[in-house]
């Protein structure tokens, strides 16, 4: 290998070739005519959305490599409309793994744009049960987690990561009326996939507790006024968790050719139980788990399995919830959410309260 590769090797930690070929899936997947078709779709629906997605990404500039904040800045000075462009960002930034300080959050957003674009034009175009939605879009998100990480593997492996994501088993009770959560997800890389070349820093390491609360609607409005007769409002207990929590909206109460993509929005966005209008302040599933992976504002972290955990299950009980997943490039995470959470449902069976730690090693 000549000095100038090494360098490059170092600096990146993906060799030119390495570089090309993801860069190259990346392109493909964002040119193929099927994501292109099912994003004007939002586009078209949703005024402004261009705009707002890519607000989304850019609110933060902390995931940005040293490339990457060079690349923001010459389209700034060259062209600064192009940043309001989502579709500019995607393919003069998004798609560039040198442009990002952490390759792990390359491989998310791209395995979640691809999971959601097979989502929105493959199951959302016949009417299923919101269950069975979140069932096959975190099937679909596993699949392209994976495919995602093969397409990187080297530089994976050199980092001495691995790139997964993990179900952990809840013992399915399906009481997400009572709780506000429908599935809960749990971002955990711990800085590995950080570029070589880039200094490192303390949020490297990053745990980010999300809890969704899933929706079928038929547009432009969805239906959030339902009610627990003991607890109150759906929407209050969602807005009362301590990790970001959010409605994913299903467009599958319609009969549209064209089904947007899985969308989201935050419940501050909501202002009250009732209904609300899903192409406002709404950014597609991707990009939000994007978002929260880099913004401490949008998603707060926890600083240890134990507190993701306790985020995620500061209003709910394990069974509670439809699902919980890890997305993480450490090896060891799912066993150790596994083991905690086993720890925690021991606690709470016994009416362990939230004063009440459990002492492990994360």
């Amino acid at each position: 290998m000549s000095e100038e590769m090494q360098t490059f090797l170092n600096t990146f930690g993906m060799d030119v070739r390495e570089v090309f070929a993801a860069t190259q899936q990346a392109k493909a997947l964002i040119d193929d005519p099927e994501t292109v078709r099912g994003f004007q779709e939002f586009m078209d629906s949703s005024p402004g959305a261009s705009k707002r997605q890519s607000y989304a990404v850019r609110g933060t500039s902390a995931w940005l490599a040293s490339a990457g904040s060079l690349t923001m800045a010459q389209t700034s000075f060259i062209d600064p409309l192009k940043l309001d462009s989502w579709e500019a960002l995607l393919d003069r930034i998004l798609i560039h793994p040198p442009c990002y300080r952490d390759l792990a959050d390359w491989w998310l957003y791209f395995a979640a744009l691809e999971a959601s674009i097979g989502f929105q034009l493959e199951v959302c175009t016949a009417a299923k049960r919101e269950q069975q939605l979140t069932g096959r879009l975190l099937g679909e998100l596993s699949a392209q987690t994976k495919r995602w990480a093969d397409l990187i593997a080297p530089a994976v492996v050199r980092s001495g990561a691995t790139l997964a994501m993990s179900d952990i088993d809840l013992e399915l009770g399906g009481g997400e009326q009572a709780t506000g959560g429908d599935f809960g997800l749990i971002l955990d890389f711990d800085g590995r996939t950080v570029q070589p070349g880039e200094q490192k820093r303390p949020d490297d390491r990053r745990i980010v507790p999300l809890i969704f609360q899933a929706k079928r609607y038929a547009r432009p409005e969805a239906d959030v006024s339902q009610t627990h007769l003991k607890r109150g409002p759906q929407r209050t207990l969602l807005a009362s968790n301590t990790c970001a929590s959010a409605y994913l909206f299903y467009d599958n109460l319609g009969d549209p050719e064209t089904p947007l993509p899985p969308l989201v929005k935050p419940v501050a966005k909501v202002p009250y139980a009732g209904r609300t209008n899903v192409l406002h302040d709404s950014i597609d599933f991707a990009t939000y788990l994007l978002q929260a992976a880099t913004d401490p504002v949008t998603a707060p972290r926890a600083h240890s399995t134990d507190h993701a955990l306790r985020m995620i299950f500061s209003q709910a009980h394990p069974s509670d919830l439809s699902a919980l997943v890890v997305v993480s490039s450490d090896p060891q995470a799912g066993n150790r959410y596994r083991s905690g959470l086993s720890m925690l449902k021991h606690l709470m069976n016994r009416g362990g309260d939230e004063e009440q730690h459990i002492h492990r090693k994360d």
